[in-house]
Formats: structure tokens, C-alpha cells, sequence
């Protein structure tokens, strides 16, 4: 039996989600028709609403309202932590200004099922930086929808395992 579980998916995943064959629009889509097909669930903040609520396509409108109709949407509270660790942590101000629009992406997984679905690879090698300091969000795996397509697929129907580079940890140099 396969486990469920709660996915916080990004706003970019749901602006471009579309209908087109382009491969953003299609792994977009894709993501999203995972989750729902594997039964698994979407975790989403105040916050990330709002952010869907702006920037969702016509395809990602109606997956919200079919998984929010089957019941199949956690609406969760996270407490604002991240924001205090990128402070506390980060120096570099470019840094800290990626990692500040996308800090409640990391606060919901926390309290959710520890899975991140993201186009965005430059805020997910910022936090990975940001888990030298803070070892706790090592545990969060961070799927990209276009390029990690295939391999988030047969994880979400299958939990299979998942290697150490899908987690947000420190890059190997």
C-alpha cells in the first residue's frame, strides 16, 4: 500500500500549469494530476492560497476546486519561523530576498509531510544553503515538476525512495 501524503505545491506550478504541450506547462500539469490520481493531498497556507488565488491558470483552478470538493486539501496554519532563521542565518541580501518570498513554502512543509513541489531552483539552493545552519529542514524533499517529471511520478504512485539529491540539504562541492 502506498502512503499518502500532503504536498505543498508552489504558485509557479499553478501559473503554469496550462493546457499547452510546452514541457513547463505539461510537467506542471502533470505534478498536479499526480497528486490527485495517487490520492495524495495538497497542504496549503493562508499565504500560498493567496498566491494561487493570483497567479493560477484556467487548468490549475479547476484541480484546486475538484481536490477541494474530494476533500483532498489540507488547509494548514504554519507558524512563521523560517523567516526568523533566514535573518538569523543568511548574509548574502540576494539571499535573503529569495528566501523571504518562499519562506512559507518551508513553514508548511514543516508541519505537514515534508514535500515541496517547485519550479523555482534557485529558492530551493538557497535553503539548501540555509540547512547548514539549520538542520531541521533537511528532511524536506523538494521535487521540481519539469525537471524531476518522471522521477516525482513514480514516487507519488509508488513511494518509491528518495535519493539524497531531492532533499534540501548542503550542495557536495
Amino acid at each position: 500500500m502506498v502512503n499518502k501524503y500532503s504536498v505543498v505545491i508552489d504558485a509557479d506550478i499553478a501559473r503554469s500549469s496550462g493546457i499547452a504541450e510546452h514541457p513547463v506547462s505539461s510537467g506542471s500539469r502533470a505534478l498536479l494530476e499526480s497528486v490527485s490520481n495517487s490520492g495524495h493531498k495538497a497542504a496549503i497556507c493562508p499565504t500560498l492560497m493567496s498566491e494561487w488565488k493570483m497567479h493560477r491558470s484556467l487548468f490549475a483552478r479547476k484541480w484546486l476546486a475538484s481536490m477541494i470538493a474530494k476533500k483532498q486539501v489540507n488547509f494548514i496554519k504554519p507558524q512563521s519561523t523560517t523567516t526568523d532563521l533566514i535573518k538569523n542565518h543568511l548574509e548574502n541580501a540576494k539571499y535573503i530576498s529569495i528566501a523571504s518570498k518562499d519562506a512559507h513554502l518551508i513553514d508548511a512543509a514543516m508541519i505537514s509531510d515534508k514535500i515541496i513541489a517547485s519550479n523555482d531552483d534557485t529558492a530551493r539552493g538557497v535553503f539548501c544553503e540555509l540547512s547548514e545552519c539549520y538542520r531541521g529542514i533537511r528532511t524536506i524533499k523538494w521535487f521540481n515538476a519539469i525537471t524531476d517529471r518522471e522521477f516525482v511520478s513514480n514516487f507519488l504512485s509508488s513511494d518509491c525512495f528518495v535519493p539524497e539529491k531531492y532533499y534540501v540539504v548542503p550542495t557536495k562541492v
